[in-house]
């Protein structure tokens, strides 16, 4: 019996329902069972990090990152697969023609091994503008008044920025990838939150990846 083994997605850590579902994926996946018991490892089934361009219309040619890739993989824009896609040998990239669509889609990648979870830097919108996505934020942690730096996609001049359900007092906007924003006071000033940015009506989705932890005044 191996009691000696620990096994912690360390990107997923904040005391958060998203987090703790994270770990609970993470902890419960073939891999980890595998490495458990000293079992040689499978391939991973792909995995989807980003598209580029996020928006555009059917036809346009997109770069699908990520990893897992193989030569038979099939791409599907939401409901809608593609027909034309060329995966480089590298297994990290396919490069696919978008298909026929509407609305906001996420773009997932299937092979024999199954298919890419859906993630929000995965998104593609038809016809524009790019979703709005956090995909990142630095500091992860600070007091009430700290200046934050929030890296994603689909940012404009004009958007609000949320600590929760607090709106921040003074943002600006740099990119339509890179925006700043004062993190707001809190009743509870030593919890996580999740930073959503909206821009008119389009609010990012909530993710691991845009918590940032109060610590104090």
């Amino acid at each position: 019996m191996n009691t000696g083994y620990t096994s912690l997605a360390k990107n997923l850590v904040n005391k958060t329902t998203q987090d703790f579902l994270g770990q609970v994926a993470f902890q419960h996946a073939n891999s980890t069972y595998l490495d458990l018991v000293g079992a040689p490892a499978v391939p991973s089934p792909p995995v989807v990090t980003d598209v580029t361009p996020t928006f555009g219309a059917a036809g346009a040619t997109v770069t699908i990152n990520g990893n897992g890739f193989s030569q038979d993989s099939m791409v599907d824009f939401g409901h809608f697969a593609c027909t034309k896609r060329d995966v480089d040998p590298s297994g990290m990239r396919i490069t696919a023609q978008v298909p026929n669509g509407t609305g906001v889609v996420h773009v997932r990648v299937t092979n024999t091994l199954g298919t890419s979870p859906a993630v929000a830097m995965g998104q593609f919108a038809y016809g524009g503008p790019a979703p709005v996505v956090v995909s990142a934020v630095s500091p992860t942690s600070g007091k009430v008044g700290t200046p934050v730096t929030i890296g994603g996609s689909g940012f404009a001049n004009g958007a609000t920025v949320h600590f929760k359900d607090k709106a921040s007092g003074s943002v600006r906007f740099i990119s339509t990838n890179q925006i700043t924003a004062t993190a707001p006071d809190q009743l509870d000033v030593h919890q996580t939150v999740n930073i959503t940015v909206t821009v008119g009506k389009a609010t990012s989705p909530t993710s691991p990846a845009d918590e940032f932890t109060y610590t104090g005044r």
